[in-house]
């Protein structure tokens, strides 16, 4: 009899399925087992905590609140089991990491970090995934990640911040732009040309809208960009105006091919930060790469 049994990992790896495929069907034909044993397995674990998981109407599933919060929970228990299975298994320093970067971080910071990280512990399988902030922080809430690094943002209640590097933000336009030779410049002059923005999730592209939000300024861009060099390219030979961190553009700078407009930088001070979920269990690999992001041996209290 299930009651009075404690759940078993196969009940969760089941409900994910059936959660992610929102079909007995579907899940079923992915695990490989009968329909009927999908079927059961939900309904043991509905018939355990007393709850609904999944509503079903007109022959379709339809997950619930209660199903919602089991998700996540089986999702950190099941990465949980497999970590545990990992370290055991390994050396100290042993096991896998999947680290999520920011764009921005992921050109200047990460690749010497975790060259220096795999040097000192080759036997740690580190994988890393390069997207916007936005994603990278959902994808640490989801566990889907197990460390990230981003540009200011992570707010959320789940998520340990530790900040390690401040940024700049410029307003960026070429050489031969209309603004470019001028010694002060307004903001709603900057407005009154195109701007080229990073892509919505963001960091850059959140604390543009919301400084001029705040500012009582509309922020629709007319050009759009996942890279950082196209924008770069971009306000080389157009009479748009982006907003990029000082670290990509110090080359152009330097050779006089893209102007720094001078208002407010500092508004646009932003701090890098390393991010993982309250929840994590920290590996003592994990430890070891968030001291080498960090520099601090001593990690906040969950």
């Amino acid at each position: 009899q299930w009651k009075g049994r404690k759940m078993t990992l196969r009940h969760l790896y089941i409900f994910i399925a059936v959660y992610q495929e929102m079909s007995i069907t579907k899940a079923a034909e992915r695990l490989h087992l009968a329909q009927p044993r999908v079927s059961q397995a939900v309904k043991e674990l509905e018939e355990e905590y007393g709850v609904r998981l999944f509503e079903r109407l007109n022959r379709k599933l339809f997950v619930t609140e209660k199903g919602e919060r089991l998700y996540d929970y089986a999702v950190h228990l099941l990465e949980l089991s497999q970590e545990m299975e990992e370290d055991l298994l390994s050396s100290g320093n042993g096991g896998r990491i999947r680290l999520g970067s920011s764009i921005t971080a992921g050109a200047f910071l990460v690749p010497e970090r975790a060259a220096r990280f795999q040097e000192h512990y080759p036997e740690c399988r580190l994988e890393v995934s390069v997207q916007n902030s936005g994603k990278v922080i959902r994808q640490v809430l989801k566990n889907e990640l197990d460390l990230g690094v981003i540009e200011d943002r992570a707010e959320e209640e789940m998520l340990v911040k530790i900040p390690f590097r401040e940024d700049r933000l410029y307003f960026l336009c070429g050489a031969s732009h209309p603004l470019a030779e001028k010694e002060q410049v307004s903001l709603e002059e900057i407005c009154s040309f195109p701007l080229f923005l990073r892509e919505k999730g963001s960091a850059s592209r959140e604390i543009t809208e919301n400084y001029l939000k705040n500012c009582q300024l509309s922020c629709q861009p007319l050009w759009e960009s996942v890279s950082n060099e196209a924008l770069i390219q971009a306000i080389q030979k157009n009479p748009g105006i982006t907003v990029l961190s000082g670290m990509l553009v110090e080359k152009e700078m330097a050779e006089g091919k893209i102007k720094n407009l001078p208002l407010c930088p500092d508004v646009f001070c932003r701090q890098f930060s390393l991010i993982y979920h309250r929840k994590k269990y920290l590996t003592e690999s994990m430890k070891n790469l968030i001291q080498l992001f960090t520099g601090k041996k001593c990690l906040p209290e969950n």
